[in-house]
């Protein structure tokens, strides 16, 4: 390869690059969403900081209505004023563990993973912008309450689950690209 062939490369790889990124980002965004899943069952929010508020610290423990429905035992449980019994009825439903994919460890016990069958885990999408991607909440109702509680960050990507998706999914999509000019 000459000069003149190099510099044609070059240029190739700097005017593509940035819309081979986004092509990557956009063909691969429903990871992105397994990721956000990921990192919520095991407490962080997307700038790896525990979810907030604790269940030492939620409001929702003062409120005389707080509590659950025990399927297994078949009664309402409450909690006004004892978080103590939520968090231990979580430990049994969803029982804190280190992440696979992400390499995080075990939620604390008394940091929520805002599961309990599923529902907001589920409504967690993903969708190409031109920008890149956005996560967010649809199709259940109470999403966008669960977001204001915990904050917009809890669609973010921790620094583990952005170097997962470069690593599993943007080098090789962009070693391909390059191999191909």
């Amino acid at each position: 390869m000459n000069i003149v062939e190099m510099r044609e490369r070059i240029r190739l790889v700097k005017d593509g690059i940035q819309p081979q990124i986004l092509d990557c980002m956009a063909q691969n965004s429903h990871d992105m969403a397994v990721s956000v899943r990921e990192q919520l069952y095991s407490g962080v929010d997307g700038e790896g900081n525990s979810l907030s508020p604790s269940y030492d610290s939620d409001p929702y423990f003062s409120e005389p209505r707080a509590g659950y429905y025990d399927e297994d035992r078949g009664h309402y449980v409450n909690c006004y004023l004892h978080p103590e019994r939520y968090i231990a009825w979580k430990q049994r439903i969803t029982p804190p563990e280190p992440s696979s994919r992400l390499n995080l460890p075990a939620r604390p016990t008394n940091v929520p993973n805002l599961f309990i069958i599923g529902t907001f885990h589920q409504s967690i999408d993903a969708r190409p912008t031109s920008r890149g991607v956005e996560i967010f909440t649809s199709g259940w109702d109470q999403g966008p309450l669960v977001e204001r509680k915990y904050g917009s960050q809890i669609f973010k990507l921790t620094e583990n689950a952005v170097g997962h998706f470069n690593e599993s999914f943007l080098w090789p999509w962009l070693k391909s690209w390059m191999q191909s000019l």
